[in-house]
């Protein structure tokens, strides 16, 4: 079975792949920028988990954390400099011998080049294409866990984010994982780029809507006034990311985040199930809330 490299294995999907793979018989190595925790092996997963020392921003860390892997995973934290660490680890991996990447780009990236993290994604797919490495891409909607760091404005009676009327087709973060692991461990996606979407095109009111129901308590949905969000997120968001995020929340505003037809027929081979749905993943969150859960 493959040794895969996980950059970006500790995060909300990172993590999960990290998950999945073990559970496929992968040994995965995760990227870490932390001292004390290179070395050692984790999870639920044991000793086919283990954490080496790299960083993006150091690129001479990335060849020994490379050796002996024969796929990757690349997942880039946004950053201001996302597309120059990209191509860094996809020039690395090509450099390593790594012989499949599959890099995690965002649902129509291509559409929204104007976009900070989109165009970041784009530099990156780019390198892959040129790097002569076997490649895929896995480009996600807008994710249901992004919700859980609302919790306490949805405790408060507010749904905060501006998700806006056109409408995303929001995605739950173990189904980019499972389309994650089959792109990584299965043969037949080399080239290809797989949006991976949820099955309702879903909008701000009926997102506050569905909290509402299942909370079983009025749930307001806070509008799409962006100054009034980029004053909210500013007192926790630097500002280049804030920067990032307002503009991509005006295209969510303006365009949404819409799948079409071909997207589902493509996402079908490779997530080798139907798409988790909104409604299911807030009733569970809801209940694992009750029972004490974060």
């Amino acid at each position: 079975m493959a040794d895969v490299l996980c950059v970006g294995g500790t995060g909300t999907v990172g993590s999960r792949v990290v998950e999945g793979l073990v559970a496929r018989g992968a040994s995965v190595r995760c990227l870490t920028r932390s001292a004390d925790r290179a070395g050692a092996s984790g999870g639920a997963s044991g000793e086919r988990v283990e954490f080496v020392r790299g960083d993006l921003e150091q690129p001479d860390t990335l060849g020994p954390a490379l050796e002996g892997v024969s796929r990757m995973h690349l997942l880039t934290a946004l950053h201001p400099q996302e597309g120059r660490l990209g191509i860094g680890a996809v020039d690395a991996a090509a450099e390593a011998g790594v012989e499949r990447i599959v890099f995690h780009s965002a649902h129509r990236a291509h559409a929204a080049p104007h976009i900070p993290h989109f165009a970041s994604k784009t530099e990156i797919l780019a390198a892959l294409e040129a790097s002569g490495v076997a490649w895929s891409t896995i480009e996600p909607n807008h994710y249901f866990q992004n919700d859980l760091w609302l919790r306490r404005s949805l405790e408060a009676g507010v749904y905060p984010a501006p998700l806006g009327s056109a409408g995303l087709h929001r995605v739950d973060v173990r189904d980019i994982a499972d389309a994650t692991v089959n792109a990584l461990l299965d043969d037949g996606h080399e080239g290809i780029r797989y949006p991976v979407v949820g099955p309702q095109l879903l909008t701000g009111e009926h997102v506050a809507r569905t909290w509402s129901e299942h909370l079983g308590r009025d749930i307001e949905y806070a509008g799409d006034d962006l100054d009034a969000w980029e004053a909210r997120a500013s007192r926790s968001l630097p500002g280049w990311l804030l920067r990032d995020l307002r503009v991509m929340s005006e295209y969510f505003l303006s365009d949404g985040l819409i799948a079409t037809e071909e997207d589902f027929a493509t996402m079908s081979h490779v997530l080798g199930h139907a798409p988790r749905v909104f409604d299911d993943f807030v009733r569970e969150t809801v209940e694992a809330w009750s029972r004490g859960g974060a």
